[in-house]
This record gives C-alpha cells, sequence and structure tokens, in this order.
C-alpha cells in the first residue's frame, strides 16, 4: 500500500525558502473520490478511483471517465496557506486516453474561492503520456493564505475515453533540482545495449549541464557529461550515455544516478538515483507481431476500419498472429460476445471499438497507424521461441503449446485462444457480412497461466476442453493462436498459431562442434562434456561453434564469460522446443609438462607411468576424463592419495578437482 501524505503546512516568514518545502501530496491510497478535503465542481460521476497505473504511479489513481455531454468538470485542491511564498511548482503524473480531439486539459489556480488562473492548457488531439508534468505558478495566488489549484477538463467529454491522474504534489521548488525520471533501457536485451534515461527538472534555476553515472552489480562506474542543455522548470532531458552496457547472460542490477547538475551537486539529491534488473537473454530470434482487435456487428466505424484492414491482415497472414474480440456494444451488441473477450478488454481497458492493439499496445485504427507499429514490430527480438500443436475429438480440442524462454521470465502469462477463421452468424447491423479470426474461446479461460521461467529451461503446456455450447460455426474452420505476454506491462513477446495434427520433431544432438574453427577432438554426439587445452599464455576466450544434427533445432551458445570461468555451454532444443540437451565445452591454459601445483592443490609426477599423486589441504573431488569427454575415474581426495591409472590407455587425459571454493582442471600424460 502507498503511504499517504496530506500536508498543510504555514510558513512563519516573508523570505524565499532555500530549501524545498512540500504543502500537499495526493496519491489516491484511501481509495476514494473525492480524496478527503477536494471537491469536484462539475461531471462528479465521472471521477472514481481506478486499480490501474496508466499514469505510471502505483494503483490506485484518479481516473476520469468520458461520457455524453459537454462543459466543465475541475477536481479542486484544499486551501493551502502559502502566506510569504514567491514561487511554487505543481507536479503530477497522468495519462489521457484520447477518442478525437478531445476536451482540453489544464490545471488553474485561484486564491480567496476567486476566479480561475489558468497556468497550464493543452488541446487534446491524441493520447498524452504516461508523464510527469510540473508546472511552476508564480501568479498573484501565490503567497495568499487561502490557495486552491484544480485539474480541469474543459470540452466535448465524448471526444475522450479516460484521463489518470496520480501523485499530485504542490511544493516550494529548490533553486537546482534535477529528478532522475526514468531508465528507459529495455528490460529484456541481448548483447551490447545502450543505457538510456530521462532526466526532468524539478527545480527553478535552467539546468545548463548534466552528468549521469551507471554501474552494473556495483562494479565499475561509468559517466557521460551532457553539455549545452537549455531546461527550464518542468523540462525533460532524454539522455544516452556513451558507454555501452555489455553484460554476460543473465540478471544484472543496473543502478543510473545524476552525479553532477551545472558542474556541481543539485540541493535534493533524494531524487537522483534509479535501479533497474536488466535480463541479458542468451539468444534471440524473430518476434512475430501480435494484433488484438476489439470490434462488432453493431459499429459503424468497425466496418469502415475492417474495409482495408482485413485485405491488409490476408496480405501479411504469413507474417502476424491475428485475434479478434466481439464487443457487446453498441447495443444491442455483437451475437458472439462472451464474458472472456470483456475480461481481455477491461485487461487492457478497451471502452471503445474498434480498438486495435499491436503486441499489448494500442494502435490507431488507420492503415498508416497499423504500417508504422508492424515494420517497426517486425524489427523487434524475440526472446523465446514456442511451437503449438493441437487435435480435436468430436467437439473436444486438446492443444499443446511448447516454450523455450531464452531469458528469465516472471509474472509472464501463456494466453491460447480458439477462433474460428470466418464467421457469418453474428451478422448486425453495420453491414459487414464476414467476420474474421473471431475468438470463440480462451484456454483454460481469458485469465491465461501464469508463468515463472528460467533462462533455457522448455516449458509445456497441455490442455483438453469442450467447445460445446460456444459460438463455433463450422469445426474445419478453427484455429489456435498462443500468446507469451508480460502481465504487468502488458507486452507481448511471442505469439504464434498451433497447427492441427503437428508432429514435431524430437532431435536435440549436435553433428558438429568447432573451437576456433578447428573440430573438437573426439567429438561424439552422445557425449555432452568437452575439455579443450589450450596453448600456454591464453588470454581470449575460444569461439565455439555448434551444427544441429536436425536443420529445424535451435542451437543457443553462452561464451564463457573470461578464462577463469572457463565454460562455455550449448544448448540445443528440438523442433518440438521441449527435448533438450546441454553441451559444454572447458577450457584450460598449458602450463607446461612437468610437476603442476598451486597454493592448495598439488599433482605429480607428470608425465606419469600411472600412479599420480594428489595433495590437497581441502576435501576435494578428483574426476579424470578422457579427452572424448567421458568419465573414467572418480576419487575423493583429502590429504594425500595415490591415484593407480595404470589400467587406462596411454594417452591425454584431464582431471578435475573441485573444493568447496576452487575448480582446477589440468592435462595429465600417461606413458606406460
Amino acid at each position: 500500500m502507498k503511504k499517504i501524505y496530506f500536508l498543510l503546512i504555514v510558513l512563519f516568514c516573508s523570505s524565499y525558502v532555500v530549501n524545498g518545502q512540500t504543502y500537499l501530496t495526493e496519491d489516491f491510497s484511501a481509495d476514494q473520490m473525492p480524496p478527503t478535503s477536494w471537491t469536484i465542481d462539475g461531471y462528479n460521476n465521472q471521477w472514481s478511483t481506478s486499480g490501474s497505473d496508466e499514469a505510471g504511479g502505483i494503483p490506485p489513481e484518479a481516473k476520469f471517465t468520458w461520457t455524453n455531454g459537454s462543459g466543465v468538470s475541475r477536481l479542486i485542491s484544499p486551501e493551502v496557506d502559502l502566506t510569504g511564498v514567491s514561487d511554487v511548482n505543481i507536479s503530477f503524473n497522468h495519462f489521457l486516453d484520447n477518442y478525437s480531439s478531445g476536451p482540453k486539459i489544464g490545471v488553474a489556480t485561484r486564491s480567496g474561492g476567486g476566479d480561475w488562473h489558468i497556468v497550464w492548457e493543452v488541446n487534446t488531439t491524441s493520447n498524452i503520456g504516461p508523464e510527469e508534468r510540473i508546472i511552476a505558478v508564480t501568479n498573484d495566488d501565490v503567497g495568499q493564505s487561502d490557495f486552491q489549484f484544480c485539474i480541469y477538463l474543459d470540452g466535448n467529454f465524448y471526444n475522450l475515453d479516460y484521463w489518470y491522474i496520480d501523485d499530485i504534489e504542490l511544493y516550494t521548488p529548490y533553486p537546482l533540482d534535477a529528478k532522475l525520471s526514468a531508465i528507459t533501457t529495455p528490460w529484456y536485451l541481448q548483447g551490447v545495449g545502450e543505457v538510456t534515461g530521462a532526466v526532468k527538472n524539478r527545480g527553478i534555476n535552467d539546468i545548463t549541464s548534466l552528468a549521469v553515472s551507471w554501474s552494473v552489480d556495483s562494479g565499475d562506474t561509468a559517466t557521460t557529461v551532457f553539455e549545452g542543455l537549455s531546461l527550464a522548470t518542468g523540462g525533460s532531458y532524454n539522455f544516452t550515455c556513451e558507454d555501452l552496457f555489455d553484460f554476460p547472460v543473465g540478471d544484472h542490477m543496473l543502478d543510473v544516478w545524476i552525479s553532477g547538475v551545472n558542474d556541481g551537486i543539485d540541493d535534493d539529491t533524494d531524487n537522483n538515483l534509479l535501479m533497474k534488473t536488466i535480463h541479458v537473454a542468451s539468444y534471440a530470434e524473430d518476434r512475430v507481431p501480435l494484433f488484438e482487435e476489439f470490434t462488432s456487428s453493431t459499429c459503424g466505424p468497425c466496418t469502415t476500419f475492417n474495409s482495408s484492414f482485413v485485405p491488409w491482415s490476408d496480405d501479411h497472414a504469413e507474417e502476424i498472429t491475428l485475434v479478434k474480440y466481439q464487443m457487446s456494444w453498441p447495443a444491442p451488441g455483437d451475437p458472439y460476445y462472451t464474458e472472456e473477450g470483456g475480461v481481455r478488454r477491461v485487461y487492457y481497458g478497451v471502452s471503445f471499438v474498434p480498438d486495435l492493439y499491436g503486441n499489448g499496445a494500442q494502435v490507431g485504427t488507420n492503415l498508416g497507424a497499423v504500417n508504422a507499429f508492424f515494420n517497426e514490430a517486425v524489427q523487434l527480438p524475440g526472446f523465446a521461441s514456442a511451437v503449438g500443436s493441437h487435435t480435436f475429438n468430436g467437439t473436444e480440442i486438446t492443444t499443446t503449446v511448447n516454450l523455450a524462454p531464452f531469458a528469465n521470465y516472471t509474472n509472464f502469462r501463456l494466453y491460447v485462444v480458439v477462433f474460428e477463421y470466418m464467421t457469418t452468424g453474428n451478422v448486425g447491423n453495420n453491414g459487414e457480412t464476414e467476420f474474421q479470426h473471431v475468438m470463440m474461446k480462451m484456454i483454460p479461460d481469458a485469465e491465461g497461466t501464469t508463468l515463472n521461467l528460467s533462462d533455457r529451461e522448455p516449458y509445456s503446456f497441455t490442455q483438453t476442453v469442450d467447445l460445446a455450447g460456444t459460438n463455433v460455426e463450422e469445426w474445419d474452420d478453427l484455429g489456435v493462436a498462443f500468446i507469451f505476454q508480460d502481465y504487468g506491462s502488458k507486452e507481448v513477446f511471442q505469439s504464434g498459431y498451433s497447427l492441427e495434427d503437428a508432429v514435431y520433431n524430437t532431435d536435440a544432438s549436435l553433428s558438429y562442434l568447432f573451437v576456433d574453427g578447428s573440430s573438437v577432438p573426439g567429438f561424439d554426439p552422445t557425449v555432452y562434456d568437452y575439455y579443450v587445452e589450450l596453448p600456454e599464455g591464453s588470454t581470449e576466450i575460444p569461439d565455439v561453434l555448434a551444427i544441429a544434427a536436425d536443420e529445424d533445432a535451435t542451437v543457443v551458445v553462452v561464451p564463457a564469460t573470461e578464462l577463469r570461468d572457463n565454460t562455455t555451454t550449448i544448448d540445443v532444443f528440438a523442433e518440438d522446443h521441449l527435448t533438450h540437451a546441454r553441451y559444454t565445452v572447458t577450457f584450460t591454459v598449458a602450463t607446461g609438462i612437468g610437476d603442476v601445483s598451486d597454493d592448495l592443490i598439488k599433482i605429480y609426477p607428470n608425465p606419469t607411468t600411472g600412479l599420480l599423486n594428489i595433495r590437497s589441504d581441502k576435501t576435494a573431488q578428483a574426476t579424470v576424463y578422457a579427452t572424448s569427454g567421458n568419465i573414467v575415474g572418480e576419487y575423493q581426495i583429502l590429504g594425500t592419495r595415490h591415484l593407480d591409472l595404470s589400467y587406462l590407455p596411454n594417452g591425454i587425459y584431464f582431471i578435475r578437482i573441485k573444493t568447496e571454493d576452487q575448480v582446477t582442471t589440468k592435462k595429465i600424460s600417461l606413458t606406460k
């Protein structure tokens, strides 16, 4: 639960307050509308609290809902005593969900209950935000003992969908105050990426220069200085740091902070630091763009949009995944509306039709917007891969989806959607006679299946449901789509279609394994662990190339990060995405023939005629490998142990000695 702050502070001095002072904050944590001591003027019923986070804060938040009417509606603050104050800022987070050139939105102030004085206003022609808006107020209402402000809408309320507002604050700004408002580096990436973010000026003075620093996992610090800025109060600056994020596969904590402002330190350092977990993926493939359309056979504008979107979808059928949900309005609503479609509508906050979502984000219902989204979406990497199959038994359908994740995923959802390619039985009054990709059933339901997945650990979903009683018209005209989605952000990371009666290959073996262009000696597809000695003095991590026996299999190579962490991992996923094999190549660096020793472990003599002495100061596990990777002996070591290897043929072997805090691998030459 968010903390509730509500401060009315009287200033007893007439001079400027150097330190910032907060007079009022409201984050709607009490979940009541209007909040205590606030009032609403006009269209009271359109204001509510919502469990959403569309404005960018923490739920709940304030929400204004469209209605068929025009006028002015104000959410009005309580009176605040600003005696002696000359400068205040009003800040809030907001997101305007526009419909069609909606009402003006703004902020106004007054004192003594008099006339309102506008301090910020915009005409709405498209969505705005989510963003933090900071407004500097210096008019005659400031300094009064009965200062008030309002957040308002003015115009035709039918032409917007919703306005979400959160984290309202009235405060005296510091002279110099830069706020790190966001880290925009993607949560998921592969390989090298840029460290990006946004800075907001919450102070009075302009910001002319910034120093932004960052580190990963509390490691080395990288700093970029941005000169020549002119950032006024409320202004925002989007930055890209010079040094690149380049870290191994896995999860990393990225810390970003403002380390300098105007060649010094700003007056409020509490808002200078943000942290973000970055998931570095082990592999990437193409991400299939998902389109979800909310529509109805009783919607006139749906006819206009579908007359162009349907041919476009047909032309791109091999490149996209498409699902349509028929809605229950305009009255009397589409006959094929279902409660599961309603759940999906609520999830996205859909309030009008047609409404289109691409990979979980709203897309304009015109071909210009559709093409712009598609052209960008096909460039996005997919950090998961999936295949599906389904079979019918009368009215029952059994669906299986196998998913190979290439990163760690928490609170994701798998949605499985049964749809009919074309329906004609739900004709309404909008002139459409055919409807494509109409959702019939979601498996197991519209809430999907919650997934917490680990990198390169495959997952399989199988379920049987009876479609009797649904709106299915032709049983041989059904398809199945699957959606892999981040439930919180709504971003869709992968989608696709299931194939009826599909049988996928289960071969997850390698046919070739190369290190720096040379085949690994003794390679055998049924042997999974290999040891390769590098020349003395080697410092570069070798390049490993692995080729699968089945061309439809997926090979993921995760290189060693350094020679001390010296194992490269090769994961092979069969075409079915469920059968999985893992190969490893462990590297050692030659130290010359002769006795090998370090502080804790001694191995001698080397070469040996069969008797090998091992001395360890700690309990250790010794494993002897042939060059093929096969284990030929395992021993427990404490103190000195004599190993008799005379039963082995002459040749080169590797011995791996593992203690609780050290792993040592050495090459042994056996010459009897």
